[in-house]
This record gives C-alpha cells, sequence and structure tokens, in this order.
C-alpha cells in the first residue's frame, strides 16, 4: 500500500461513521445478512482484528460486486483498480468460492496500529497541509480514524507513541526508513517502553522511552537505525533489571554506545 495524500484530506469517516449511535451498527450488519440471504449465494465474513465498521462496509461491498457479476475475475479488478482495501484499513483479504454450496467467504486481515505520526514545520508550527497519520504493523500508513475505531471497540486499549516528523523531511527514502524501525520494534519488549520518536530537522532519529517511569532519551543519529534497535532492546532489558537506569544512551555511532545516569 502506498501512502496517498488523498487518505489524509479526502476521507470523512466521522461523519459517516463516527458518532452515529451503535444501534446503527446493528441495523447496518442485520441489514448486510439479510440483503444476501435474499440472494442465491450465502456468505460467511470473518473480520478478525480490523474494525467492524468499515470492514462490514468492505464485505457488504464484495457481496454487491459479486452479485452483480457473478466473477470472481472482475471482483478482483475491482478492488485492485478501486484501491478498496485502503479506504478500508484492510491490509489484505481472501475471497473464498464454493460453487457446490453456492457459498462465499470473505476473510479480511487488518494490521496492528503502532504511531501516531504527525508533522512539524522547520519553524515549529504545526503544518497545515497534513492530518495525523498511523503507522501500523504492516509498514503502512493509514488514516488517524483507523485507530479511533478500534478505540472506539475496544480492540485498542493502549496509547500509542507519537512519531513527529519535520514536514522537510517528507520523502521516500525517510518513509522506507521509519517503516524497518516501526515493524522492527513491532513485538519486542522495548515497545512496552516507547512513547515517542522523533525526527529532528537534520534528519537524525530520537526516541523518548520510559523505563520504570524513568524518562530514557535515546540518540540514534542519521543511519544504521536497523542494528541499532538490536542493540537498544539489550540495553533496556539489562536495565530493566538493575537498580539504576540510565537517562541519556547515545548510539550515534553504532559501534560506540554511550550512556549517562542522572546524578
Amino acid at each position: 500500500m502506498k501512502y496517498n495524500q488523498s487518505m489524509v484530506s479526502v476521507w470523512k469517516w466521522k461523519s459517516k461513521f463516527g458518532d452515529c449511535p451503535r444501534w446503527i451498527t446493528i441495523f447496518s450488519i442485520l441489514l448486510f445478512s439479510s440483503t444476501l440471504n435474499a440472494k442465491n449465494f450465502s456468505y460467511k465474513s470473518f473480520f478478525g482484528a480490523c474494525p467492524t465498521r468499515p470492514a462490514s462496509e468492505f464485505a457488504l461491498l464484495i457481496a454487491k460486486r459479486f452479485e452483480e457479476k457473478q466473477s470472481l475475475g472482475d471482483l478482483k479488478k475491482f478492488l485492485e483498480n478501486g484501491h478498496h482495501a485502503e479506504r478500508y484499513f484492510v491490509s489484505n483479504y481472501k475471497i473464498d468460492f464454493d460453487p457446490l454450496y453456492e457459498s462465499i467467504a470473505i476473510k479480511l486481515d487488518c494490521p496492528n496500529p503502532i504511531y501516531r505520526v504527525t508533522f512539524y514545520s522547520p519553524k515549529g508550527a504545526r503544518p497545515t497541509s497534513y492530518d495525523d497519520l498511523i503507522l501500523a504493523s504492516d509498514g503502512n500508513f493509514y488514516n488517524k480514524v483507523f485507530a479511533d475505531f478500534l478505540s472506539d471497540e475496544g480492540k485498542l486499549t493502549k496509547k500509542l507513541p507519537t512519531l513527529a516528523l519535520p514536514e522537510s523531511k517528507y520523502g521516500r527514502a525517510l518513509w522506507s526508513g521509519l517503516k524497518r524501525v516501526a515493524t522492527n520494534i513491532y513485538g519486542l519488549e522495548m515497545e512496552k517502553s516507547l512513547t515517542e520518536l522523533i525526527v529532528n530537522k537534520d534528519g537524525t532519529l530520537t526516541l523518548i522511552l520510559s523505563v520504570k517511569s524513568h524518562p530514557v532519551s535515546v540518540f540514534f543519529g542519521k543511519t544504521e537505525w536497523d542494528e541499532k534497535i538490536q542493540k537498544l532492546e539489550r540495553l533496556v532489558t539489562f536495565s530493566e533489571g538493575q537498580q539504576r537506569i540510565p537517562a541519556i544512551v547515545n548510539m550515534t555511532n553504532a559501534k560506540k554506545v554511550v550512556v549517562k545516569f542522572s546524578e
């Protein structure tokens, strides 16, 4: 999935879903079921960890298209050309058709939100051209309401760390590096301690951790982030078992780690 400006500026999910009462969601799902049962095909949908409301909308879209064309080939092209999966926060989908029983199974997979991404201008002011994004476990960016949906449904209970980026550093090379940082940290024990990532104006990366309620500033520099993550994971694990927690960790040089303790 590629980041698309329209994912930020055009989507109006909140106006469509955000404040609707719970009974509307229930009604939509019941309507979805009754509509399908009236046809010759039977349907089963599996949403997994996906937010229910957009996932049910996506499943309904798939069902309607198949009812109209009755062709899996047409359905595949329709979904790929329309970028529908991006709009519904779906990282992967699978559609199985059993012609013997005339049944269709729709299986949807969604990633886990990792960071809430925000931008700042070189002068320190919040740029008006970008909205907040979500960086997920699949290394892709999603509209921020992805996390809001999961929070509303009780599927996301923790506060997401913040990834702050300068507007001037917005580019493919930087995105690629940050995606690798996100996916490499995800699932590590260190992830529980991470509160903020900051890409500075000069392109260097700073991590802010909270280890046993003690703030730790980690200076990553500009390069070799993948290697430094592994070293930092070992350092955090070791520190958690000790009485002293470092205040500053300088990893600008990947071959030399400098640790400073507060007095």
